[in-house]
């Protein structure tokens, strides 16, 4: 990179044909801002991608010279500006080089595309598309200026001919193609291209036609030892290079040619393993990079890494094709700063530990820089190795100052800046006491450090304003302090410290560091005195009055930390009475925290009760929606559920409903705060923490994270064994951006990164309602690494069938959603994959938004899709045609239909609304959105029936969900029904009852299932008693829930709920004064007529059956039978 960057191209008004006005006026633009903005990346793309539009648009026009552009100045100016600035990359190389080639015409021009060449595989040495390119210019001046036979040649008078021999000779083309084939000499997908072109070149004029031209050209030997070691490294398409072998065999071997050709073949088997078991990767990376999927790509040559990466030292050079990998990655993300960082580490894990000048990183360094100019990760490496590979001073500075000239600041932001600062000034104090070092380099350092510091708040005021206050973190005061103290300056170093007070006073970490420095401090001094006697004066006083002021601090981001520290100091460093003084202010302490965490938790508290009143109040007052959308009303239909109107449960399952009753006033403030579902927003208030070691556990991640809010989960995934990764939940989106401060901590040694999780959630739906997690993440798994499956809870809607599908990072949850997104899992479910958005239901689209959607009722149920659709297509063009289906398959007689345009569907139901189709008379109407979920005063009774129809006579099998009670045909009686009925306890409220009965009917058939949400249980009515009793014995589910088992339902019954107290923060309704009611009224359904008491009460009652009774039934019936 030069060391002035090239200047941007003047704006002026643009008079082309060869760009539409817009084009012209963006052009323009495009010019001011990079007047302003010179590092800005992608605007130098932009314009040189339409300046290269207008190029090839002004030569595709017949007769027009490719010189008379009128842009053309604009173009070339534009490309030299941004290869001064940044790394033009593959593409943009391809496209200038295509043009140059085509406007080259004299000498001096073709010297010019071949100073070109040699610019683009500098910056892009794993390009086998450059290589070609530089090969192919070469070889077709060489063949024209030496008129080479049977070589393409192009037009060149006899003037530049003669010039031009004495530049584009044979040795010149020998040498391109030796520097190609070692730059590509591990790409196993390309480097047989290069390969083959550079044996064929030497076999022909070292074999068949021997030139004295090529001095530096191997022996004939030498050139079958090439052959040999070629065939050993694993490549594409080995069986060409062994043809290419033949002539030399003939020519060393004579008679013995066919055997040394046997050989050569025997030599390629290593390399064919190594290529075969790498297929299937290369095969799936093909494909992505065929789709043109960018997130695709990554994630496919991610994989591709992490494969090579744990199956390492499987052969002598898997570590230059894993280098090679690297490099393709990077030919397709140029500007992916982390990918460059794990290539750079990669490359100085395998240096030796000692300094070996001959092997340097810093070219690698300077391609990620020039790359990626913004990071400043990578700059800060770049001064770090190269003060280890002991560049000078001089050197040194003068890459600080390219740094932090290359818009760091603008584009990487402030952390990037800080990065360099921190490197620079560590430098510095490594330089100033180092060995050779005089005084000079000490008062120099000062300097430097000063400055640096000088313009971390110079750019801080610049990026926050006024206001900032320094690095959270106070890297470059620790620099500064470090350096003081080598210095001998302890006096200025404790200045640094208090004036770093008012700043960082509230961060538990500053006050750790500063006590830590003073005990330092005191400790030498100690060591050196020669008393051994603890008096007053002989103590750490400056320790102590560090942890002092510490304690009476306010607002402390970790103060339980704190009070650690004080109570450890005192107890190791202070006397009897000043630990007794110690131990009652920390008491003190940490009363008055916890007095500020339980105001902070009832405020907190006082104010979600206030907004749970208000969407109660505001849910009441609002008008009740009618259900009047038939895909609802199908819905219905296809579950059976059960209508208004229908008569109460009997017997049970009445007495029970007016148990609960009783305790319904007590219990109404406690199913207020659960019933107000709150919005949450888990996608933009998680993060996720990578590269941690095996054996962290959740409690570290706390630790780690303490002080930053309250976490809500933390979920954990292993990865290769040798790390992973963890999505924390937070509560508050500034709980996040204090966690993120926390880059590159340490846990378990090893340091964190920390990013947030965004757009990495994938919301799915319409799936199979008997799916479970582990369903969903075998839907998923081949996407990515899924760190969490969360359900809705079905407590006060049991037909909410939805989840969250938690992805490492936002590329797998793309390539999920890709590919799943639409996706038929059987003959009527098509699912629905989508990136979690907590505000889409703000920016509703789509088809029903834009009124091209349309509910049909009342479709031949005999009529096919592909019937309906052709029928629909006479008034405009129909995209898609669904018609609804029951689960088992049957038509319900409505569907919804997707026109391209408002218009056409407006058409159609003019035109179709009321119009016959198969004797029936079809209702067309614009869908509507679905209504809102039943009220909560009746999604939250506790009894939802689930009746289970039979199959008998063709009926259809389905899950009826009702708030009601349902008639039986011929119900049996009281007693046989309690036999056959069995309980499930501890069922979660996110399992659906279609799991249930799936579950259930592996023991037998059942006839209906009573979901009892409240109580985290079911009752399953089985349709004999055998079932009931096998699986009534205590039967553990954890397909259901870890706690699932079964019981008797009596256990069930018998459970009263108890009055629970008031929770902080709620009220208790007020008492409702109620008119006198008539007395001797009528019992309704579940009391005796007539006024009879219980027979229980005069001791009539028949005693409870126990299993022992219900064995010796079912034994009974078995002797029965058998004597049948």
């Amino acid at each position: 990179m030069e060391d002035v960057p090239a200047e941007t191209p003047t704006p002026r008004t643009f008079q082309s044909s060869d760009l539409s006005e817009e084009e012209l006026s963006t052009v323009n633009q495009l010019l001011v801002y990079l007047n302003e903005n010179s590092y800005a990346y992608d605007s130098h793309v932009q314009l040189i991608n339409l300046l290269h539009k207008g190029f090839l648009a002004h030569v595709a026009t017949s007769g027009n010279d490719p010189r008379s552009y009128t842009m053309l100045p604009e173009l070339r100016q534009a490309r030299e500006a941004m290869d001064s600035r940044f790394a033009v990359g593959e593409a943009l190389w391809l496209d200038w080089l295509n043009d140059e080639t085509r406007l080259a015409r004299s000498t001096e021009e073709r010297v010019e595309v071949l100073e070109l060449l040699q610019r683009a595989t500098q910056d892009e040495p794993a390009s086998d598309k450059l290589w070609q390119m530089y090969i192919d210019w070469v070889e077709i001046n060489y063949a024209t200026c030496f008129a080479v036979k049977g070589m393409d040649v192009m037009p060149m008078d006899d003037e530049d001919k003669e010039v031009c021999q004495a530049i584009f000779t044979k040795t010149l083309l020998y040498e391109v193609l030796e520097q190609a084939a070692k730059a590509l000499h591990w790409r196993i997908d390309v480097s047989h291209a290069v390969w083959n072109r550079y044996l064929r070149f030497l076999v022909q004029h070292v074999v068949e036609q021997p030139s004295e031209d090529l001095t530096n050209a191997p022996t004939v030997q030498q050139l079958a030892q090439l052959f040999a070691e070629r065939l050993q490294e694993p490549h594409a398409h080995p069986d060409k290079t062994v043809q290419l072998f033949w002539p030399l065999a003939r020519e060393l071997y004579g008679d013995r040619a066919n055997s040394q050709m046997t050989r050569m073949q025997s030599l390629m088997q290593l390399a064919f393993e190594q290529v075969d078991i790498r297929n299937i990767h290369e095969h799936k990376l093909q494909q992505a990079i065929d789709s043109d999927d960018q997130a695709a790509i990554l994630e496919q040559f991610n994989h591709f890494l992490k494969w090579e990466r744990i199956h390492k030292q499987r052969a002598p050079y898997d570590k230059d094709v894993r280098a090679a990998l690297f490099e393709r990655a990077l030919l397709q993300f140029p500007t992916l700063a982390d990918l460059w960082t794990e290539y750079i580490d990669f490359v100085i894990s395998l240096q030796p530990q000692s300094h070996n000048p001959s092997v340097s990183v810093l070219p690698l360094l300077e391609r990620a820089t020039k790359h990626c100019p913004w990071s400043g990760e990578l700059w800060a490496r770049r001064i770090l190795r190269s003060d280890y590979e002991r560049k000078t001073y001089v050197e040194i500075e003068a890459l600080k100052h390219r740094a932090t000239s290359s818009g760091l600041l603008d584009i990487g932001g402030m952390e990037d800046y800080l990065k360099v600062l921190v490197e620079w000034c560590s430098y510095l104090r490594r330089h100033a006491f180092s060995a050779t070092a005089d005084d000079d380099n000490k008062d120099t350092a000062e300097v430097g450090i000063t400055m640096a510091l000088e313009d971390m708040q110079e750019a801080g005021r610049k990026s926050y304003g006024e206001e900032f206050k320094g690095d959270p973190l106070f890297r470059l005061e620790q620099v500064q302090v470090k350096f003081l103290c080598e210095a001998r300056r302890m006096r200025d170093a404790r200045d640094v410290w208090r004036n770093l007070v008012s700043s960082k006073k509230h961060f538990a970490d500053f006050w750790l560091k500063y006590y830590n420095f003073e005990l330092t401090l005191w400790i030498h001094d100690r060591v050196n005195d020669g008393k051994r006697i603890e008096t007053t004066e002989t103590g750490p006083q400056l320790a102590t009055a560090v942890v002092e002021e510490a304690l009476s601090q306010y607002g402390l981001d970790w103060p339980d930390k704190i009070a650690d520290m004080y109570m450890d100091h005192f107890q190791h460093h202070e006397s009897v009475e000043k630990v007794q003084s110690a131990t009652i202010a920390v008491w003190e302490f940490r009363r008055k925290v916890a007095l500020k965490r339980a105001r902070e938790a009832e405020a907190a508290a006082r104010q979600q009760t206030e907004s749970i009143l208000q969407q109660r109040a505001h849910h009441e007052a609002a008008t009740m929606q009618q259900l009047e959308e038939v895909p609802a009303q199908a819905q219905h239909q296809a579950e059976g559920e059960v209508q208004p109107g229908e008569k109460r449960k009997r017997d049970r399952e009445g007495e029970e409903e007016g148990d609960n009753k009783k305790a319904k006033t007590e219990d109404i403030v406690e199913q207020e705060v659960p019933a107000a579902r709150q919005k949450r927003d888990r996608e933009n208030l998680s993060i996720t923490l990578g590269n941690l070691t095996p054996e962290t556990t959740e409690e570290d991640i706390r630790t780690f994270l303490r002080g930053c809010g309250p976490i809500l989960s933390i979920a954990i995934t292993p990865h290769d064994g040798q790390t992973m990764s963890a999505t924390v939940a937070f509560e508050q989106p500034e709980d996040i951006d204090f966690a993120k401060s926390r880059q590159g901590w340490p846990i378990n040694g090893n340091e964190v990164h920390i990013r947030k999780a965004t757009q990495s959630t994938l919301y799915v739906a319409n799936y199979p309602p008997a799916f479970d997690e582990t369903s969903i993440r075998k839907l998923f798994s081949s996407y990515g690494e899924i760190t969490g499956v969360r359900f809705p809870s079905l407590k006060f809607n049991n037909r909410r069938r939805f989840c969250y599908v938690q992805f490492v990072s936002h590329q797998q949850a793309k390539a999920a959603e890709t590919a799943m997104d639409g996706k038929k899992l059987d003959g009527f479910h098509r699912l629905v994959a989508k990136i979690s958005d907590p505000d889409a239901k703000k920016q509703r689209g789509g088809p029903q938004a834009e009124k091209r959607e349309l509910f049909i009722k009342n479709i031949d149920s005999s009529a096919s899709e592909e019937e309906v659709k052709e029928f629909f297509m006479q008034y405009g063009k129909v995209e898609s045609v669904h018609l609804l289906k029951s689960i088992v398959n049957h038509r319900l007689g409505g569907g919804f239909i997707v026109y391209s345009t408002a218009e056409e569907a407006q058409k159609a139901i003019d035109e179709a609304d009321g119009k016959p189709f198969r004797d029936r008379i079809l209702q067309v109407t614009l869908s509507t959105p679905k209504g809102g979920a039943a009220p909560e005063e009746q999604a939250a009774k506790q009894d939802i029936i689930v009746k289970h129809d039979s199959l008998a006579n063709g009926d259809r099998r389905g899950s009826d969900v009702s708030m009601l009670s349902a008639s039986s045909h011929d119900p049996p009686s009281h007693m046989t029904v309690r036999e056959r009925q069995v309980a499930l306890f501890d069922v979660p409220d996110t399992v659906t009852d279609a799991r249930i009965i799936e579950e259930m009917e592996k023991h037998g058939r059942i006839v209906k299932l009573q979901l009892r949400r409240e109580q985290h249980a079911a009752i399953v009515e089985f349709e004999n008693v055998k079932a009931a009793f096998e699986v009534r014995v205590g039967i553990d589910f954890p397909s259901l829930g870890p706690e699932c088992k079964s019981g008797e339902p009596n256990a069930l019954f018998n459970q009263h709920k108890a009055p629970q107290t008031s929770r902080a923060g709620l009220m208790r309704p007020n008492t409702i004064s109620r008119p006198v009611q008539r007395g001797a009224r009528r019992g309704g359904l579940g009391f005796r007529r007539g006024g009879s008491t219980d027979r229980a009460a005069h001791g009539n009652a028949k005693p409870a059956r126990s299993n022992a009774d219900f064995k010796a039934m079912f034994e009974q019936g078995k002797k029965s039978e058998q004597a049948e």
